[in-house]
């Protein structure tokens, strides 16, 4: 058998006997994802409940215009309730009690007959998020009821109804890429599917070389008639595969969750996933060589700390130069960098730039060669000097 083979399936197998691994590997992955899709699934869901909120409103003198608003308010999914007086009112909203409060006065109707214009003040605490969606929301239901009260004036003057919004903007989208994936999972997935492929290897990378140094097992490793090229292969090789298990379990666990059709992820997968089988192809080509970068740093990282303490310090540092790329990636849709090929030399932001665009079903060829490239390239760096330092005698030096 292959010295690389033996010593990879060694290597598989210590490290899915280990709780911590499999933790790593298989779970968190799972969990994270699941976990992403039932908070965010709820946050989104209630927030297309949020009309159907309780309002308030005072109303000394009611008439036909403000018993018509209250009413269009009612049927846009409110709830109006009514308070005595704007002190009461006040006092309400600093208890908590009332989150928006309209003051209706001596009535819409009056003031309407007058050819005055009608304000309505809106009482509500401004750091009450629900206060302000309702408030979005009576704006927009007034906004339908001056339209029409112009509409009205317009008409018994013989003016065209077209002219009530002189300058608009007529929106004529041009569909880029095959789907139509909610902007959100297309932001946030990318993040989460690179951050697991190295949190996946990182797990067992520092007990891999030092932790075998601290327990005296990797002499009798280096004196076997494997050749510690072979060794350092085999290690890196079933690091890699770790790697790569823990982000193809962040994305089965993202299929599983879009063919359970649970009702409050609708708003999430309302216009589908967004991945088909050329989007998968093409994320775990981008991740190939990703994984095999991580693996082969980790390595070398664990092979040149003296022990276990040493590495996973040297390890929870290095992680920070893997997320800041990778957090970079669900802001960069808001930016022009998105557009500029410069994306696809940055490692890391590069595979999650790949990963972003298959989401909204958009294939840059030129741009998925050079991540592949540019991640190969990187990944051979890595292995040639974790290779190295594995042939050095002072990897047996421990503390």
């Amino acid at each position: 058998m292959n010295p690389i083979l033996t010593v990879y399936r060694k290597e598989m197998r210590e490290m899915l006997r280990d709780k911590r691994v499999r933790s790593a590997m298989f779970i968190g992955p799972i969990f994270s994802v699941a976990l992403m899709f039932m908070l965010f699934g709820l946050i989104f869901s209630s927030i297309g409940k949020a009309t159907k909120t309780t309002v308030h409103a005072i109303v000394p003198k009611h008439d036909a215009a403000t018993d018509g608003f209250i009413k269009a308010l009612e049927k846009g999914g409110m709830t109006v309730k009514e308070l005595p007086s704007v002190a009461d009112a006040e006092a309400k909203i600093k208890k908590g009690d009332v989150r928006l409060a309209l003051d209706f006065g001596n009535g819409m109707e009056s003031a309407l007959a007058s050819n005055k214009p009608f304000k309505l003040p809106a009482y509500f605490d401004p750091s009450e998020q629900k206060a302000q969606i309702a408030l979005s929301v009576i704006e927009k239901s007034m906004g339908a009821m001056n339209e029409a009260i112009v509409g009205k004036l317009f008409e018994e003057k013989q003016i065209d109804k077209a002219m009530l919004k002189p300058l608009s903007v007529e929106r004529k989208e041009v569909k880029v890429g095959d789907t139509n994936t909610n902007e959100f999972l297309v932001q946030l997935l990318p993040y989460l599917i690179v951050i697991w492929a190295f949190y996946g290897a990182m797990s067992s990378a520092s007990d891999m070389v030092a932790g075998e140094k601290e327990r005296q097992t990797l002499e009798t490793l280096l004196i076997s008639p494997v050749a510690r090229k072979q060794v350092a292969l085999g290690k890196l090789f079933a690091l890699a595969s770790a790697s790569f298990l823990a982000t193809a379990s962040s994305i089965a666990t993202i299929f599983v969750f879009y063919s359970l059709r649970l009702e409050f992820l609708k708003p999430l997968f309302e216009n589908g996933l967004g991945l088909n089988f050329t989007g998968v192809l093409v994320i775990l080509v981008a991740l190939i060589p990703t994984t095999m970068f991580f693996a082969s740093a980790l390595i070398a990282i664990s092979s040149f700390a003296r022990n276990t303490r040493e590495a996973q310090t040297y390890l929870a540092q290095g992680s920070i130069l893997v997320m800041l790329p990778a957090m970079f990636s669900q802001i960069i849709g808001f930016t022009d960098f998105a557009q500029s090929r410069a994306v696809y030399a940055i490692p890391i932001l590069n595979a999650a730039n790949v990963i972003r665009n298959a989401l909204s079903g958009k294939y840059d060829a030129v741009g998925i060669a050079m991540t592949v490239g540019i991640g190969t390239v990187l990944a051979f760096i890595a292995m040639g000097w974790s290779v190295r330092l594995f042939n050095r005698e002072s990897i047996l030096n421990r503390i």
